[in-house]
């Protein structure tokens, strides 16, 4: 699901710029308007709010080719540091041994709403599919990791109606709820009626195919481009249809709309008929795939397959619908779905507009920094965009990842120079990393009678660092 990129080292000059960047996006997400010193919001303080574990389930509808009703299939995803994992033992000393293993469980209760064909003595008896399995990770970092995961499917065969489904993980004491009230599976000759399914794809696959769904709940990945599925269960013969994706502003009140992102006829020449779709678990994450059915095809509906260019999309909510519109003139909203574009692992700094351009210090001269912290928070937000958007070699991209590097190196610096005297990125050493990045090599020297000694390449440069105590501090002595 993240595809790991050939990394670069890129040297961060002050308060001069020449580098060009390979790269994705330019956006950040910022907390609400809040006053940096009367809130006291500092990076330590967004370290230790930092994102909570995150569950993520879905309900996705299929045509079940061998039963009258549908598939209700209920794909789900657990980060690494949702489970509780615990030390293995060696099984003949009984000693704890470094590895580490969890045993989550998911649930789903699925109850057929009581109105719907039963009486007072008999409600609905309700359906419950239940998944387990011991889960083993390596190291300790793999255990909190936030961008590993765990994944799977739970398949339902229900008949059409109105239901109540809960999906629920738990890992020994820690537990996570979704409630989706009044989830309507239709008919196969149910002409107001579509669905969605987010595929995790660059470019539009040829059917038949066999693609990653993106599995992520009402959330696609920021900064790149996926494909849209949209399953007719029965078209109206004489209806056109369209694709809209707003840009909203969601609140508990409501749903604002904002901004048309994009719009599209479907056309009935690009219609597929006559394929299947089904949700199968592949290389440990579940994909859809796209297959010709043999059996009366006509009963399978319709498809329709296009791309959505989301890496020029903000990580904003958007809301996709399709329209159905009547040689009369009537519309009808024939499905609709709010999601969030969502960036999954991004720098703790880009929480906050005021901390952000704090840590920007560390490559602009006292007046430039100076002159990016006053006025009001609509100025600075301003200044701040302006300053990455010139230094952006991709803009037509909303990830910028000239940005999103430098504020990476915030954190690596934070995890891996702190002290108890200086937070990693007001150390020597957290300075030079922020502005040059990875060493090519780092050797460590013992001098008799004299303090260890550090030394990091960059080519034909070097940076000569020297141990101040016996706690990871250490001072830069030379540079040449």
């Amino acid at each position: 699901m993240n595809p790991k990129k050939t990394q670069k080292r890129h040297v961060i000059a002050k308060p001069s710029w020449t580098l060009v960047l390979p790269v994705i996006v330019f956006l950040i997400v910022l907390l609400p308007a809040t006053d940096l010193l009367a809130q006291r919001i500092t990076y330590e303080y967004l370290r230790a709010r930092d994102r909570q574990p995150t569950v993520f389930f879905e309900q996705l509808v299929l045509p079940d080719t061998s039963e009258t009703g549908m598939k209700l299939v209920t794909a789900f995803r657990l980060e690494n540091n949702f489970l509780s994992f615990r030390r293995i033992r060696d099984e003949q000393s009984g000693e704890q041994v470094r590895r580490f293993f969890a045993e989550p469980t998911v649930q789903v209760n699925i109850r057929k709403r009581f109105s719907e064909g039963a009486t007072d003595e008999q409600p609905p008896a309700p359906i419950t599919r239940t998944w387990s399995e011991t889960v083993h990770a390596e190291t300790y970092e793999q255990t909190q990791s936030s961008t590993s995961f765990l994944q799977n499917i739970l398949v339902t065969h229900l008949e059409p109606g109105t239901y109540h489904i809960e999906s629920m993980a738990r890992s020994d004491s820690r537990t996570r709820r979704a409630l989706v009230p009044g989830f309507r599976i239709p008919d196969t000759t149910d002409t107001e009626t579509a669905f969605f399914y987010f595929i995790d794809h660059q470019s539009t696959p040829e059917p038949p195919f066999t693609a990653p769904l993106m599995n992520m709940g009402n959330n696609v990945y920021f900064g790149r481009d996926h494909q849209l599925l949209i399953w007719f269960p029965s078209l109206h013969d004489e209806a056109a249809y369209s694709l809209e994706i707003h840009k909203v502003r969601v609140s508990r009140q409501d749903t604002t709309v904002q901004e048309q992102m994009m719009e599209h006829s479907l056309d009935p020449g690009k219609l597929l008929t006559g394929y299947v779709p089904d949700i199968l678990i592949s290389e440990d994450q579940p994909h859809l795939r796209l297959q010709p059915v043999e059996n009366n095809p006509g009963d399978m509906g319709a498809y329709y397959l296009l791309s959505v260019p989301n890496s020029t999309f903000e990580n904003a909510h958007y809301r996709v619908r399709v329209v159905k519109s009547t040689d009369g003139g009537e519309q009808k909203v024939i499905a609709r779905r709010t999601y969030q574009s969502f960036w999954l692992d991004m720098p703790v700094s880009l929480l906050n507009l005021d901390v952000a351009i704090n840590m920007m210090r560390h490559i602009m001269d006292e007046d430039q920094h100076r002159a990016m912290r006053r006025g009001s928070r609509e100025q600075r937000e301003r200044r701040f965009r302006e300053f990455w958007a010139e230094r952006d070699p991709t803009p037509d991209k909303e990830y910028n990842e000239l940005m999103v590097e430098y504020f990476r190196r915030i954190d690596h610096a934070f995890d891996n120079f702190t002290t108890p005297q200086n937070p990693g990125y007001e150390s020597d050493q957290g300075k030079i990393y922020i502005r040059h990045g990875e060493p090519d090599r780092r050797e460590r020297t013992f001098p008799t009678n004299q303090p260890a000694r550090e030394i990091w390449h960059y080519g034909d440069r070097r940076f000569v660092f020297e141990a101040t105590t016996g706690f990871g501090d250490y001072r830069l002595m030379d540079r040449r």
